[in-house]
């Protein structure tokens, strides 16, 4: 276990007479109240890019506007039904073709 730094006292572990706890940290005289952080709206502002900006508001447009149109979804559901919805094969290949290429 010896060939652990730091273990068993060594470099002020788990010694008492060394505490390392407030390493790093300002120390604040006794009696002195510390100060909280500033709550003004100058400390809160965020300023964005104006990419940043250009994406919320399309980010907001997308999140209004319904995921599909519901009319046309009736519509061709309405043209299946009545059996006059056609199916053209060769148009679905070639678009899938356009899509992989």
């Amino acid at each position: 276990m010896s060939i652990i730094n730091g273990y068993n006292g060594k470099n002020g572990y788990s010694n008492p007479a060394i505490d390392n706890r407030a390493a790093g940290k300002p120390s604040t005289p006794a009696g002195a109240a510390e100060s909280a952080p500033e709550s003004s709206a100058e400390a809160a502002a965020v300023n964005l890019s104006p990419g940043a900006t250009a994406l919320h508001k399309l980010t907001q447009s997308l999140a209004s506007t319904p995921a599909f149109d519901q009319a046309k979804v009736d519509r061709i559901k309405s043209l299946i039904a009545d059996g006059q919805y056609a199916v053209d094969p060769t148009k679905i290949a070639a678009k899938f073709l356009s899509i992989e290429a």
